[in-house]
């Protein structure tokens, strides 16, 4: 919680960022930005116990460009910010660094201006970066050879040096050290995110090489059998034989017209943003139930609900709808004929943060070694697979655009039951 508010102040609660990248470094010029802050703040305090008198106008000045630099910031005026807070930090390391008779460490600020420059800058801006870098450089041989001071002399005792300088020493080992972990954190970031995209490209591949393959063989087998239905008909007389290949026809366009449907949920989940929303479950699950039951053979199974009317959850309300025609039709399509009473039921409860879905048949059942393969794309457990193979692997790549899972438990002959998690 408190990281979270912490986040808030200083890259606003609703900022947009591009990347993770630009998160980081908007989360880093916070810290630096608050660093500065107090380092302006603890100065003054330092200075007030060992009566050092005249450098506050300065303090309370890092205080305020700290301050504005950081409303900047949550603006999301990356750039301006980076200059201003730059700028600033040059500035007031020169202007006591050019004073440093007594070498209390202020020439060491030039070194963690220039890693600073590099880090909020990075690759994109990398001309400002170095610019910067070199301009800590410029003003470090001014300081220290220059010869001339902004401020007046002053004498200061043994022990305010030390205390400067421990106080100096702490401040530069500690933000040096916050870069290099920063620029260190961006780099393995960045290889583990290559890898990942490599990863997942290499996964698109195979699976573009296998639905490439399936998907044509799928198109192709019903376009031949309508060639060769067509042909039956046009050499029978018959008119029971020619309403016959009108039937065996119209079941070919429909698995046609299903595969084709099944593809275009599989691109619409691959490539539309989620967009989420209150979900009342009861109507969605009626819906599809009402989309199904005309099929052939649907009439005889008998389907019980057991979902509050009330029942919500907040989920994106397509794809949900591709989870349950799915996981309900294969309930449906896979039914038992042989046995007198075919019964699906649908369940919906929660659990802890989740939402639970289950969806139970007492239709054919899966076997053991099938299991592991059914959310594979197009596999197919059986020959008696009326399916293209595509409906399950659906199911599990939305739920995971959803946040959410699938298990299923099945046994030969028994039937089977899908469950659903989902976010609460």
């Amino acid at each position: 919680m408190l990281k979270r508010k912490f986040r808030d102040l200083i890259i606003g609660k609703h900022t947009y960022i591009n990347s993770w990248v630009d998160y980081k470094n908007a989360i880093l010029r916070g810290h630096l930005i608050v660093v500065s802050l107090l380092v302006g703040i603890t100065y003054i305090f330092v200075d007030r116990y060992n009566n050092v008198e005249g450098n506050d106008p300065y303090y309370i000045a890092v205080i305020i460009t700290a301050a504005i630099t950081l409303i900047i910031n949550r603006w999301g005026r990356y750039r301006l910010a980076n200059i201003l807070f730059l700028s600033l930090l040059n500035a007031i390391v020169f202007l006591f660094a050019s004073n440093d008779g007594y070498r209390v460490g202020i020439y060491m600020f030039f070194v963690i201006t220039g890693i600073t420059s590099i880090a909020l800058f990075g690759h994109k801006d990398r001309p400002l970066a170095f610019s910067f870098a070199l301009l800590s450089t410029i003003l470090f041989f001014l300081s220290y050879w220059g010869n001339f001071t902004i401020l007046p002399k002053r004498v200061f005792t043994d022990e305010y040096v030390q205390i400067s300088f421990a106080t100096n020493f702490v401040i530069a080992i500690v933000t040096g050290i916050a870069l290099l972990y920063f620029l260190i954190d961006v780099s393995h970031f960045t290889e583990k995110e290559i890898l990942l995209k490599n990863e997942l490209l290499g996964k698109t591949n195979k699976e573009l090489d296998r639905f490439v393959y399936s998907a044509s063989h799928d198109l192709r087998a019903p376009l031949r059998s309508l060639l060769g239905l067509i042909e039956i008909s046009q050499k029978t007389d018959n008119p029971d034989d020619v309403k016959h290949c009108l039937e065996l026809m119209k079941q070919r366009v429909d698995n046609m017209d299903y595969f084709i449907h099944e593809i275009i949920d599989f691109s619409r989940n691959a490539r539309q943003e989620v967009r989420n929303e209150k979900v009342v479950l009861m109507p969605i699950v009626k819906e599809v139930i009402e989309d199904l039951k005309f099929g052939a053979g649907m009439d005889r199974i008998y389907v019980s609900i057991d979902i509050d009317p009330t029942f919500a959850l907040v989920t994106d309300l397509a794809r949900f709808k591709v989870v349950m025609h799915n996981l309900i039709g294969n309930a449906f399509k896979y039914h038992d004929p042989d046995k007198e009473n075919s019964e699906v039921s649908i369940k919906a409860s929660s659990e802890n943060s989740f939402i639970r879905i289950d969806v139970k048949d007492n239709g054919l059942g899966i076997a053991e070694e099938h299991k592991s393969k059914i959310f594979e794309m197009f596999y197919r457990a059986s020959e008696r697979s009326q399916g293209s193979g595509l409906g399950l692997y659906i199911v599990q790549e939305t739920l995971a655009k959803l946040n959410g899972s699938i298990q299923v438990k099945s046994e030969p002959g028994l039937g089977s039951i899908f469950s659903v998690h989902l976010p609460g």
